[in-house]
């Protein structure tokens, strides 16, 4: 029964990378087969964006169409505004892509309008994901991301919505403490013992920088600042200005 039990981790490691695998190349199969592809079109002004699901969106990320057009990067990493100077004081970007009618107004939209599969749904984390800044649950600034303001607006949005749905989880990673650093008398054992109770002392924060004796002198009142002293003496200083 132990031997068992001990065996239990693998057999769910190996059922889960299956279960992966399978619904890759379930999703390659669907990709083929609905001629999922990357759109080329290069001037755009004035067409229409292809509407799309969910499910296709899903489908055609886990495509090999989808890595062979993005490389495994994320995808505002293939866009770069056709501007001079530094990224940090260049202009905010266009308001929208595609109008209410549904039509590009540009030829050269932003990263997420361009491609017909792909917007902004709090079901789909994955591609919210790609426009957060490492380790934390914050977007990306607007011109790091490349999008319009009204895509941008649906990212933040959207993350909100994955967040109270559940959909994107989010928490610190706990970060371990070497508590030998600080306190030389520490045995690792978890708990202090009568003898094990650090001071500070003996830290070796308190041995490199020791606390100064610091004399503050004594308070001198300020005078001569009064205002209806000022307004006194003005007639004095008038007559020496003339």
């Amino acid at each position: 029964m132990n031997r068992f039990q001990a065996l239990l981790p693998s057999l769910h490691q190996t059922s889960r990378n299956s279960l992966r695998l399978y619904a890759t190349q379930t999703a390659q199969e669907i990709a083929e087969i609905k001629g999922l592809a990357y759109n080329e079109v290069e001037r755009k002004k004035g067409l229409y964006k292809p509407e799309h699901t969910l499910e296709e969106q899903v489908n055609y990320m886990k495509s090999q169409v989808y890595h062979n057009a993005y490389k495994g990067l994320p995808i505002h990493k293939w866009y770069r505004r056709n501007l001079k100077g530094q990224e940090a004081i260049a202009p905010p970007p266009r308001m929208f892509c595609i109008d209410k009618e549904g039509k590009f107004n540009v030829n050269h939209a932003c990263p997420v309008c361009r491609d017909e599969y792909l917007f902004f749904d709090y079901r789909n984390p994955d591609l919210i994901k790609q426009f957060l800044e490492p380790g934390t649950d914050s977007p990306l600034d607007i011109h790091k991301t490349g999008l319009c303001r009204e895509q941008y607006k649906l990212l933040q949005a959207q993350l909100l919505k994955a967040k109270e749905h559940g959909t994107l989880p989010f928490a610190i990673e706990f970060r371990w403490f070497n508590y030998k650093t600080y306190y030389p008398n520490w045995k690792g054992t978890g708990e202090f013992d009568v003898e094990e109770i650090p001071s500070r002392l003996k830290s070796d924060i308190y041995e490199s920088y020791p606390d100064p004796l610091i004399e503050f002198p004594t308070h001198n009142r300020d005078v001569g600042n009064n205002w209806d002293e000022w307004w006194k003496r003005h007639g004095e200083f008038a007559r020496k200005a003339k």
